[in-house]
């Protein structure tokens, strides 16, 4: 029987140092790990500290011969050994590459500083992408009537868009990693603009589907990569809430795409020009203007960023791996690594049925609310529109922030999904009248609440060199969902049939489910502290 081991669970004669996300700490001196804790918020241990109560961190390849830090005494030093005890991150001691000096960075000033630097302008890009790509679902109101498309070919032409997003976006995604978020996007944004106004001069459904098939090929790079490109700058505690800012562009794009597209299409004929078109000239130019203000405004990595101190350059660039992720990602696709990574195959399942469900409804809503006698006026159509997708972007928010404070992503996760499941269910035994559209209302508020979780499980579970690749392939599942969603509407005439909806329920319920399996066990306090052998 061993004697068991006193404090960290290291003999005191010997340490040794650890690499992890780019910095080599002292694990022998570490108190176990407690994410819930985890001051710089990619996983290291909360009290990284050594017997002293020192914190002191080492960039990459600057580690000294060990030699015992003493603790700074006075008021001074315990003073500091309370913020590090205690995890504020409001004021935190960095030890800088290069210098002996220690330099003060203001953790929370910076963190707002990125945030209105980066989120606003990419909520608004992800705003107009969802417009020009869903607006045909309003003009389809007054368009199809004029250019003889049935709810098939509808479905048709929604979806094809989606043929092309999936064949180019995990090669765009590589291209955004070596060519740089700056050009790649400019690129994308601009030609997704132009194609969108095209599409307003088109005569027959035959070149209206050959615009929505270049649409997709323009746009295919831009969420998978702007999902990558925001984990370029924020860490593990801050990702979830940037990004469910970042996905409640969706429901808010149809907030504000309901209102405005009902009054183009019912106040707009200038110049003999039917408003569809005027519907998609007018929200196609946006994507021009702010595709071209992308060069000026969002840097590639934190390294290049202007408005960064140095000393925040340094902090930033050693606790993100956004160098690493264009370093290290290659031209060619490893799908027998991808595979080997645990969970993929579920985050690329959960991706397709959330892809099918809320994309399908995306294009559709409009046009299923009118056929099931609810209302048929363009303008209470566009109010019932506005109430799910508006709800949704509080509920994504308020989810996000609870996921980011427990740092915990599986079961933020799993919980809405399988509400979102039940409430598919239940719909599938009722007609779609109020108190069906209020279960259709609760199973899209469910799966947004999910999306963003989801994006920074995703972000997670690949490491560096793969995920890029990574993102594009889950991203690319629920783009076939996304196609494969409104051509079922369509077969169904444009309704929510009992059977398909049923399916999608249960089946959300199961993804949900296997999530939860897939949790690793946590390791007991024993362990942690290196108990009894």
């Amino acid at each position: 029987m061993q004697r068991k081991r006193k404090g960290n669970g290291f003999p005191p004669v010997f340490t040794c140092f650890t690499e992890r996300n780019g910095l080599k700490m002292h694990p022998g001196s570490c108190q176990g790990t407690d994410r819930g804790r985890d001051p710089e918020g990619f996983g290291m241990p909360a009290n990284t500290v050594h017997a002293k109560g020192r914190r002191v961190y080492h960039p990459a390849g600057t580690i000294p011969d060990y030699q015992p830090v003493p603790s700074p005494g006075g008021e001074a030093g315990q003073e500091e050994r309370d913020v590090m005890n205690d995890g504020d991150r409001s004021r935190e001691p960095v030890a800088m590459s290069g210098s002996p000096a220690r330099d003060t960075i203001d953790v929370r000033a910076l963190d707002r500083k990125i945030w209105w630097r980066i989120i606003p302008f990419a909520v608004v890009l992800y705003v107009i992408s969802i417009l020009d790509r869903a607006n045909i679902g309003f003009a389809a109101l007054t368009m199809n009537a004029d250019l003889g498309i049935d709810p098939y070919v509808f479905g048709i032409i929604s979806g094809i868009f989606f043929v092309s997003y999936i064949l180019f976006q995990v090669p765009a995604s590589q291209l955004l990693a070596k060519t740089g978020a700056r050009t790649w996007l400019t690129l994308t944004i601009v030609s997704w603009g132009v194609i969108t106004i095209l599409m307003s001069f088109a005569g027959t459904p035959l070149e209206l589907g050959v615009l929505r098939f270049l649409l997709g090929a323009a746009e295919a790079g831009f969420s998978p990569g702007l999902i990558l490109y925001l984990s370029f700058w924020f860490r593990r505690d801050g990702i979830t809430r940037a990004l469910a800012v970042f996905f409640a562009a969706i429901p808010l794009a149809m907030v504000i795409a309901s209102p405005v597209s009902a009054f183009i299409l019912s106040h707009s004929a200038w110049m003999g020009i039917a408003g569809w078109r005027w519907l998609f000239i007018l929200e196609g130019a946006p994507a021009v203007l702010f595709g071209l203000l992308v060069l000026v405004v969002l840097p590639d990595l934190p390294e290049n960023a202007s408005w960064l101190t140095a000393e925040e350059r340094a902090w930033l660039s050693v606790r993100v791996e956004g160098a690493r992720v264009c370093t290290e990602t290659r031209l060619s696709l490893p799908l027998r690594e991808l595979a080997a990574v645990p969970r993929f195959s579920l985050l690329c399942a959960g991706s397709f049925l959330v892809g099918l469900f809320l994309t399908g409804l995306l294009f559709w809503i409009p046009q299923i609310i009118r056929n099931s006698g609810i209302s048929r006026s363009v303008s209470d159509i566009a109010l019932l529109v506005m109430l799910p997708y508006g709800i949704s972007v509080i509920a994504m928010y308020g989810w996000s922030r609870h996921s980011d404070r427990k740092g915990e992503r599986l079961r933020h996760v799993a919980l809405p999904a399988a509400l979102a499941g039940l409430f598919l269910v239940m719909l599938s035994l009722f007609p779609l009248t109020i108190a069906g559209f209020f279960l259709l209302s609760g199973a899209i508020i469910a799966c947004y609440m999910a999306y963003a979780p989801f994006s920074a499980l995703t972000v997670e579970t690949f490491p560096p060199a793969l995920r890029a690749c990574g993102i594009a392939l889950v991203s690319t599942a629920g783009s076939l969902g996304s196609f494969l969603g409104p051509v079922l509407i369509g077969l169904e005439g444009g309704r929510l049939a009992g059977s398909l909806t049923a399916a999608l329920g249960i089946l959300l319920a199961g993804i949900a489910f296997l999530l939860i399996r897939s949790e690793e066990p946590r390791e007991s306090p024993d362990r942690d502290n290196g108990g009894t052998a």
